[in-house]
């Protein structure tokens, strides 16, 4: 759905109106991010949510507001949350990819976009993997898998790889379903 399909509010280009949205939105993305420290081993999978909220803002309002809202969402969770991880995945890649994802998908080519997805994907990773292991110390882990270490990565990549076209095709699905079921049916005054 494109956003010139979007009925839009003409409410919805006030400033109060994008602040309290990106307030809003904001402040259930740090729960999220909270909840890391109650729920460790939805260390990846809350960040993740909370970045699909971060689209609410960008189809409500524009995909700079919706930006502005990761930055804050980004900076803000690395003072509450205790586990240090899971700002990382926010920031460096589930926080921005759903506003990315959709100036991505305007391009005509389905391969060049397929090929843009995956290149920043693959730099996010990695570049979240050096900052676990040189910042948080896991290397220590790293060394106890041993001589399957440089077997390991590869394949890691690979279901991380296989993770992002599933998060991707969610996301699509997840927007679809917020434009078609729930923004008509709760939200009525947005049409």
């Amino acid at each position: 759905m494109n956003k010139s399909e979007i009925k839009t509010n003409p409410k919805t280009n006030k400033l109060s109106y994008k602040v309290s949205l990106g307030g809003i939105v904001a402040s259930l993305c740090l729960l999220m991010m909270f909840l890391t420290a109650v729920f460790p081993p939805l260390n990846m999978t809350l960040p993740l949510f909370a970045g699909m909220f971060i689209s609410v803002v960008a189809i409500e309002t524009s995909p700079s507001w919706a930006l502005v809202t990761y930055a804050a969402v980004s900076i803000l969770s690395f003072f509450i949350t205790p586990d240090k991880q899971a700002p990382v995945f926010f920031a460096l890649l589930f926080g921005y990819y759903p506003v990315l994802k959709d100036i991505i998908e305007k391009l005509k080519y389905i391969i060049l976009r397929f090929i843009l997805k995956l290149t920043v994907f693959n730099i996010a990773i990695v570049l979240i993997y050096q900052l676990i292991v040189k910042l948080f110390g896991v290397m220590d882990l790293m060394e106890e898998f041993g001589f399957m270490n440089e077997f390991m990565i590869p394949a890691l990549l690979l279901i991380c790889n296989g993770t992002l076209l599933l998060y991707d095709y969610t996301l699509g699905l997840v927007k679809e379903c917020y434009l078609k079921w729930f923004r008509p049916t709760f939200l009525r005054k947005c049409k």
